[in-house]
């Protein structure tokens, strides 16, 4: 039996200075002791046990007692962090050796989140990144912003890199298969892609195997969610009260909550099984998962099928092969949002349906307004057409690699991007009054999308003495095929209405098709002498079939420095800063998304009565819509890697923007894409990371960012005086886009309160023209926001882990238009609570205008419905359980995790609606930041579990 000694000692750094709360651990055991701030320490141990010293920032180092009472030791700074592989496009380098504005997020970020999008997952943890859902409902996409918008009409979605095959969106990605994502910010790390790098990169890695045994992992979780908070409206007596005052003679005599009938529970499922290993001269990893997502509002729900695999093989010392394959499968069930009662929006319909009607009328049928046809309660507007849309995803590559010595090496790639969707829906023709008037009606639509891409790079390393040289060059090409096909037919039911075999009246339709294509070059030069002075440049020219032949190739160069000032003399003795590095980058970048395939081109369509119509004038002058880019930063890393922090600064310019510009009435054309104008952001990043304890058996890091980006039209060319974005139904449009204004600037009347002698709505007379009119419009709010932020914090006792992560959008606002449906007071809508306190008699002072029935004068597109959209949320928090050592040799397993996670815990905000994230369109386009009856999020409990083989 081994006697226990008493050891004494002390820890120092590199530098002989003493170290101060450094764990010392008798291997294989609990037992443990710390460094006293003088370098000591005191432990027991087995005169034949091993010693572990661990400290945050340095190697671990083992040292065997060995019978030896004091043992003293040094341990070596753990350059780990910096010595962090980071992807970037067409290869890889160290964090250290960065010169570019880049951010990367780890597996770990992104797991265990009831997500279907893995995009979702990453929502304010990147500075200069701005994720927004989209909507609540299953399977809706995300908008990526990455420093801010640079186009009004063309895209300003990223790149999206999958395993090197590139695509425009990553929705259909399992989360589970995904080990990296890193984002180039800058231009000059996203002009190696050129064109398609105009709004960023997202570069995502899958998992791979390892050259080790086989693994297997299984993780799953299960959960329920449910809608976080409600809207105030009016009960049935309410209701009738205002019915009256309306004058409307008919009344119903139930009082039905619709927004409890509408909105129920939700479930979570999510499964995936892992397999990866290695065989000689190879790896391999397969993975297959099921995620279902059904939500809040039936019937929406998301079934997701994937299958992933990875493979690499050494077939001889020269020659590599590789191979990845991804399939996705999602069949859907959709409920309509973004929409009034009029329009079919189940979320408006559940607010403003009358609470004196029941979902069937006495005939069995969904029952309506009964003061308005056509209007529909929201189980109507659910379930009177049954829908489905399937969609098939298949991400292939395939590429070998050859060695020529080893500093050169080429690699030859095949790559497919295959998108198949289909639509089908048929409407009741008995259930509802819409379908009765269709008398049934039957929609089809199915598209194919097949991206093919061939890369073709050379790549050069060379190191001689403090020298470090790589050189890269490629040539791309790139082809697309598109085809859609529709079908629609209608009337079911015969004179007596009786259900017929099939439709006897059949819509004319179409197919459509189009093609694009893209080749470049691309070169890439990097050289850094003794890790201190680092250079890169980028040139990339791409072709783009879009443009004509003339005007078709864009030219994007980029040159970045960076100086690591820690590695100076005068910086090595510092006892604080371990690292410090400062760097700055210049690029340009070009934009070919969002105007069609054809757009230069005069063009002609079909009708199916076999003649043509004229569509387009030609434009042979368009081109390129451009972005330069200049970024400085700042990289620190102190006490012992404890604190780490980066800083970045940007200018954007952008350029040439394409346009599709209005035309003069006498042309016959109402708008063309033109290039015109010109628009710039500019913005400031901040991370700070900090490891607030690190004990042997608690600790506790902190990770937080923040960006602020201010976005600026600076020119709409010469025929241009503002372009409106942002429809609201029988509404002015609530966007103006003019020179001095960001985008997502609000535009509409100022409302100034009810005049409290008649109860009129007060706009105010801007022009002094003596009344109000459309020239007294003028600018009423901004969506974009002021700052955005999130703070994440991960902390361990133990086996026990602990995780919070919040995110914050701050100085928005938001058009909240349902607003317009549930305080107009113009018909028989069911109206907000606020309308409680509507004018009724002269004299009588109050925010909330009168009854006017059959006129919106009161409801103008103005500053009434312009809403604070800023928020704090608590968007996930997990606690889990690791099984130790010891348990998990007896159950032969290498890891079992037990864990719990709520998504959307909290949320502090003002805004009034469902939910100040969503919105009606796109947050990546002019119309962002209005609401109107859009599905909310919903707050979700899970709890799963990881295990490992």
């Amino acid at each position: 039996m081994a006697q226990n000694v008493t050891i004494k000692g002390l820890v120092k750094d590199q530098k002989g200075l003493p170290l101060p709360g450094v764990s010392v651990k008798v291997k294989g055991t609990n037992q443990g002791a710390s460094t006293q701030d003088n370098g000591s320490y005191t432990i027991s141990a087995p005169n034949n046990a091993t010693l572990e010293f661990s400290f945050i920032g340095f190697k671990t180092l083992e040292e065997v007692v060995n019978n030896r009472s004091s043992i003293n030791v040094t341990l070596s700074d753990d350059n780990q962090q910096l010595n962090e592989v980071v992807v970037i496009g067409y290869g890889t380098t160290t964090k250290k050796d960065l010169t570019t504005a880049v951010v990367s997020i780890s597996s770990k970020d992104i797991e265990n989140q009831p997500v279907t999008n893995p995009l979702q997952a990453i929502q304010g943890k990147a500075a200069g990144v701005q994720v927004i859902s989209q909507s609540g409902k299953p399977g809706s996409g995300v908008s990526v912003s990455i420093r801010g918008n640079t186009s009004i009409t063309a895209s300003n979605s990223p790149l999206y890199v999958i395993d090197g095959v590139t695509s425009r969106n990553a929705d259909f990605l399992n989360p589970g298969d995904i080990e990296t994502l890193t984002i180039l910010k800058d231009a000059s790390a996203a002009a190696i892609y050129g064109s398609s790098g105009a709004n960023g990169v997202v570069l995502i890695t899958t998992k791979k195997g390892s050259s080790d045994k086989m693994r297997v992992a299984f993780n799953a979780f299960t959960g329920f969610s449910n809608l976080w908070q409600k809207i105030d409206v009016l009960n049935a007596s309410q209701y009738n009260a205002l019915m009256k005052d309306m004058n409307y003679t008919t009344f119903g005599n139930q009082n039905t909550d619709w927004q409890d009938v509408t909105f129920g529970t939700g479930t979570q499922n999510n499964y995936q099984v892992s397999l990866s290993g290695g065989i000689k001269g190879g790896q391999y990893y397969f993975s297959t998962g099921y995620q279902q997502d059904k939500g809040t509002v039936a019937p929406a729900v998301l079934d997701k099928y994937t299958a992933n695999f990875n493979g690499s093989q050494n077939i001889t010392s020269w020659l590599k092969l590789t191979g990845t394959a991804a399939f996705t499968y999602r069949k859907s069930v959709d409920v309509g949002d973004n929409s009034g009662v009029s329009g079919g929006g189940v979320i408006l319909s559940a607010l403003s349906t009358p609470p004196t009607i029941g979902i069937y009328n006495d005939l069995g049928q969904y029952a309506g307004n009964p003061n308005q046809g056509g209007w529909e309660n929201p189980i109507a507007y659910a379930y009177r057409m049954t829908n489905g849309t399937r969609n098939f995803r298949f991400l292939g590559s395939f590429a070998a690699q050859v060695n020529f010595t080893k500093d050169l090496y080429l690699k030859s790639s095949i790559s497919t991007n295959l998108n198949r969707n289909g639509y089908t829906s048929f409407l009741d023709p008995f259930m509802s009054e819409y379908g009765r008037t269709q008398q049934g009606r039957f929609q089809s639509n199915r598209t194919k999308d097949n991206v093919w891409l061939n890369e073709n790079i050379l790549n050069y390393t060379k190191n001689v003495g403090k020298n470090a040289f790589t050189a890269t060059g490629g040539m791309t090409i790139q082809e697309s095929d598109y085809k859609y096909y529709t079908y629609e037919d209608s009337k079911y039911l015969d004179a007596n209405k009786n259900l017929l075999p099939a439709a006897t009246s059949i819509s004319p339709t179409l197919p459509a098709f189009a093609q694009w294509s893209k080749r470049s070059y691309l070169a890439r030069v990097t050289y850094a002498y003794d890790g201190k002075y680092l250079f890169s440049s980028n040139f990339r020219a791409d072709g783009s079939s879009r443009f004509a032949p003339e005007k078709r190739y864009g030219y994007f160069p980029s040159a970045s420095v960076g100086w690591r000032i820690s590695g100076e003399n005068f910086m090595k003795e510092s006892k604080t800063i371990n690292d410090l590095k400062i760097r700055g980058s210049w690029g340009k970048v070009g934009n070919d998304e969002g105007i069609g395939d054809y757009a230069y081109l005069e063009l002609y369509q079909p009708t199916t009565q076999g003649s043509y119509n004229f569509i387009q004038l030609a434009n042979p002058d368009l081109t390129w819509e451009k972005t330069t880019q200049t970024n400085i930063g700042l990289d620190l890393s102190m006490f012992n890697s404890r604190v780490t922090f980066t800083a970045d600064a940007y200018l954007k310019k952008t350029n040439d923007l394409l346009l599709n510009v209005p035309l003069a009435l006498s042309t016959g054309f109402d708008t063309q894409a033109r290039n015109v104008g010109s628009m710039e952001n500019k913005g400031l990043e901040f991370v700070l990371s900090t490891k607030n304890f690190v004990k042997s058996k608690f600790t506790w890091s902190t990770d937080l960012n923040f960006s602020l980006n201010r976005n600026k039209v600076t020119s709409l060319g010469n025929s241009l005086s503002s372009i409106d974005f942002g429809g609201i139904d029988s509404r002015d449009q609530a966007i103006r886009v003019q020179v001095g204004q960001p985008l997502g600037a609000f535009y509409g009347y100022v409302y100034q309160g009810v005049n409290p002698q008649t109860g009129d709505a007060v706009y105010a007379d801007l022009n002094k023209n003596g009344s109000v009119d459309a020239d007294d419009r003028t600018y009423i709010g901004n969506a974009q926001p002021k700052f955005t932020y999130g703070i994440n914090n991960n902390l361990t006792y133990g086996s026990f882990g602990l995780s919070f992560f919040f995110q914050g959008v701050q100085g928005n606002d938001i058009f909240n238009a349902s607003r317009i449906d549930l305080e107009g007071l113009y018909d028989s809508k069911n109206q907000s609570t606020a309308v409680l306190d509507r004018w009724t008699t002269p004299g009588q002072v109050t925010n909330i205008p009168k009854v006017t029935k059959g006129n919106t004068d009161n409801s103008r597109t103005s500053s009434r419905f312009v809403e604070d959209g800023s928020y704090l949320r608590l968007k996930s928090a997990t606690l889990s359980y690791n099984f130790g050592a010891n348990t998990l040799k007896k159950l032969n397993m290498s890891k079992v995790t037990i864990f719990a996670t709520g998504y959307n815990l909290l949320t502090f905000t003002k805004y009034t609606g469902f939910d100040p994230e969503v919105q009606r369109y796109d947050a990546n386009s002019p119309s962002m930041g209005i609401d109107y009856g859009t599905y909310p999020q919903s707050r979700t409990f899970l709890f799963g579990v990881n295990v490992g083989f």
